[in-house]
């Protein structure tokens, strides 16, 4: 039986023509790890997945903060799923809230979904476009 990987990278020219260049797919999401921390802006098209520390802005397709993330700062995205923490100012055309999130501060939305359980200070705000 012949073993397969499918990698997240795939080969593509280079500019100049010849082989040996890499690109990640493009479906693939970038990914802050529990235990890293990045202080600073993330500008990126996109998923973005969260299990660690943002404090900044992040503007992107979609944005996942995982049980064990927490971004503190901006969001500017069209999907905002949230399972773990957030504080700070958000603007989204859909807002998922798990129920173990825990949520400070104000969040626009255009479609809300929220679970039981779920910790909101501050303020949800429906904008219909």
């Amino acid at each position: 039986m012949e073993d397969t990987y499918d990698s997240p990278v795939s080969a593509a020219p280079s500019k100049s023509g010849g082989a040996g260049g890499f690109l990640l797919e493009r479906n693939k999401p970038s990914v802050i790890s529990e235990g890293f921390s990045l202080v600073g802006d993330i500008t990126a098209q996109g998923v973005l997945h969260v299990e660690g520390q943002i404090r900044g802005t992040v503007s992107t397709e979609s944005v996942n903060i995982g049980p064990t993330g927490n971004v503190e700062g901006r969001i500017d995205c069209a999907s905002l799923q949230i399972k773990g923490g957030f504080s700070g100012e958000a603007g989204c055309r859909e807002l998922i809230i798990s129920g173990k999130a825990q949520i400070k501060g104000r969040i626009s939305y255009e479609v809300l979904s929220i679970q039981r359980g779920a910790r909101v200070e501050g303020e949800l705000i429906c904008v219909l476009r």
